[in-house]
């Protein structure tokens, strides 16, 4: 086994470390509605829902369906938040015109946590996510 190899899987497990102990939180991402910014399968963190801006990427559970969405913050309407997707094809409007949020936008009580950026860079490591969705599913 090649050193990078070691430094890759002590990455991994490191950060498996820190999520199962709940020292940072992680989200992975399934599907496509933020891609580039996401591809499928990242893992993400994220802090607590605090200072929420126009442009920031939260993490919501849909009072709709139940699901939990990582969208960006299009509006912010008092004390909601209008989400959508950043990709285009995917995601053409609003969450809130296609039925994955109120109306109104999302109520702040819904919002899980707000995804951290770095100088205005989203931290995420691509297909690391994976493992945490295929658990999901077991």
């Amino acid at each position: 086994m090649k050193k990078s190899d070691i430094v890759i899987i002590a990455f991994i497990v490191f950060i498996y470390i820190l999520f199962f102990t709940n020292i940072i939180t992680t989200a992975s991402v399934e599907g496509v509605s933020m891609y580039p910014v996401f591809q499928n399968g990242a893992l993400t963190f994220y802090g607590p829902p605090e200072n929420i801006q126009y442009h920031n990427v939260i993490i919501y559970k849909s009072p709709e369906y139940g699901i939990y969405v990582i969208h960006r913050v299009v509006d912010v309407n008092g004390n909601h938040y209008v989400t959508q997707g950043v990709d285009k094809i995917s995601n053409p409007y609003p969450d809130n015109r296609i039925g994955l949020e109120p109306r109104q936008g999302i109520p702040t009580c819904n919002v899980v946590g707000k995804v951290t950026e770095v100088d205005g860079y989203i931290i995420s490591i691509p297909y690391l996510g994976y493992l945490s969705i295929l658990f999901s599913y077991l």
